[in-house]
């Protein structure tokens, strides 16, 4: 399990990262939504805002676009905040991008909690228990 106070940048944070394209890699902006995996490796949900010197195809491919990217491969935090910020943090609860041949890419809960309820009464074999 990641702690996610032993990470560099929280939830919320405007970053500057690296994303490896086609025509090599580009300096990217965006906003850390979730924590995650990535091969075994800690990483961050990142909400992609714009892209340095991107081609139309490009900027339409990957802005305002959720990416999963290695926590190493984000250069700095950016000490602003973007407008929306807080809409984007509450619009994305914390799930993670699945993609699968099939059924395409969907959203998926990143944690699962599962919580026991105590019942009313406790059936001994001296009483008789009834369900509610």
């Amino acid at each position: 399990m990641i702690n996610e106070q032993e990470l560099w940048y929280k939830r919320g944070d405007l970053v500057e990262f690296k994303l490896t394209l086609g025509r090599g890699p580009r300096n990217c902006r965006g906003v850390v939504l979730n924590t995650a995996v990535l091969y075994g490796r800690g990483a961050r949900q990142l909400w992609v805002l714009d892209l340095d010197d991107a081609t139309p195809e490009e900027a339409a491919r990957w802005t305002n676009k959720k990416i999963i990217v290695h926590e190493e491969d984000i250069i700095s935090a950016i000490p602003s905040v973007p407008i929306g910020r807080d809409t984007l943090l509450r619009d994305n609860p914390i799930s993670c991008p699945v993609r699968d041949l099939k059924r395409g890419e969907w959203e998926t809960p990143a944690i699962t909690v599962t919580v026991a309820l105590p019942l009313s009464a406790v059936a001994t074999p001296d009483t008789k228990h009834t369900e509610p």
